[in-house]
């Protein structure tokens, strides 16, 4: 079970990477053509607009793609890890800097200055089981635009390798865990 659980977790976390980069293509695709259609259109117009709106949306439609990616590897590799029995949690699941330095990290990894997005605060629900080992699987976010969420959930994405989430405990034992956390976003620049 233990080479199984490593093995789950290297091609998690090969993949999550692959998916990262999946991203910043998506980022450079949209900086380069935006970029063009600036030089094409230097004056805002009519024209120039739907096209933003275009380009805009392939943004979109890239980051959720890449994130339907990485749930159907999660669910094939965490298929095989995650144990159908949830013991009584006596120690929540934890960040191992803090639910702060977490947002804060979350926050900056989160760029919807090209949207012209900004709610603030924005309320999301961050969701995703976290097992014994401290691998996360079947991230969600939930807030009142799906756009933004599924940028958002791209942020988790990007900094899933700048701290450890610590499992949750069963009697001083790790054990696999749904984590839940409400959290408030800024997004003005």
């Amino acid at each position: 079970m233990k080479k199984l659980s490593a093995l789950a977790f290297i091609l998690i976390f090969a993949f999550s990477s692959a998916q990262v980069s999946e991203f910043q293509k998506a980022d450079s695709r949209y900086e380069r053509k935006i970029k063009s259609l600036y030089k094409k259109y230097p004056k805002p117009n009519d024209e120039r607009t739907k096209q933003e709106w275009l380009l805009t949306e392939a943004k979109i439609s890239a980051y959720k793609n890449a994130l339907e990616k990485i749930s159907e590897e999660e669910k094939k590799i965490a298929a095989d890890v995650t144990s159908p029995v949830t013991p009584k949690i006596t120690k929540e699941a934890e960040y191992e800097s803090g639910k702060a330095s977490f947002q804060k990290f979350l926050n900056e990894a989160v760029d919807l200055t090209f949207l012209n997005f900004a709610v603030n605060p924005y309320k999301i629900n961050l969701k995703f089981t976290l097992d014994s080992k401290g691998n996360i699987y079947h991230v969600k976010v939930k807030g009142n635009n799906q756009d933004v969420n599924a940028f958002i959930e791209a942020g988790f994405y990007r900094i899933k390798d700048k701290g450890r989430w610590k499992p949750a405990e069963s009697n001083g034992k790790p054990v696999s865990s749904v984590v839940n956390l409400p959290l408030q976003l800024n997004f003005s620049k």
